[in-house]
């Protein structure tokens, strides 16, 4: 036997040849009560539609994270930005290492705490970060536009419920 399709069987056109499933007819079975099938499509639509808004000031996923953490609490370790933003170390270094090079933010290393470096945000990072943060307000208004607010309230409580409460998501 082989894995190769009958050629013969398909050019036949008879009731068992393969044919094309229009997408409607595809079933997703298990998968359409698969919360992370629709977290990531969720997250990618709404991604797009950030990126969309950002323009030229579109930057990584997560970036906007961390410079509104580092906008909101100037000082912030390291650590605390990687906890807050629910990413690893080696993520947030990276970040934090290419916003310094891009003049967005500074980083110094604690006097009494070598290993550990607090970030704040340059005049150019707080620019980025307010017409980021604007951008980042209509984006929100126009889930709201698409969901309501109710349901905005009750998806990002739901989110919340399920980054604090599954055990392998570190809440």
């Amino acid at each position: 036997m082989t894995d190769q399709p009958n050629e013969q069987t398909a050019t036949q056109g008879d009731a068992t040849a393969p044919r094309r499933l229009s997408d409607d007819a595809i079933h997703l079975g298990v998968l359409d009560r698969f919360v992370g099938l629709h977290l990531r499509a969720a997250y990618e639509a709404s991604y797009a539609d950030f990126e969309g808004l950002l323009g030229p000031d579109a930057i990584r996923p997560g970036y906007f994270t961390m410079l509104t953490l580092i906008a909101n609490n100037p000082g912030i370790s390291q650590t605390q930005i990687g906890r807050s933003a629910r990413r690893d170390k080696s993520a947030v270094t990276k970040a934090l290492r290419h916003m310094e090079d891009e003049g967005l933010i500074t980083r110094t290393r604690l006097p009494d705490d070598r290993r550990t470096y607090v970030s704040e945000l340059t005049a150019k990072g707080v620019e980025l970060q307010l017409r980021m943060q604007n951008r980042a307000m209509q984006h929100v208004a126009r889930i709201i536009a698409v969901i309501g607010p109710e349901r905005h309230a009750a998806l990002v409580d739901t989110l919340h419920d399920i980054i604090e409460q599954m055990p392998d998501l570190g809440g």
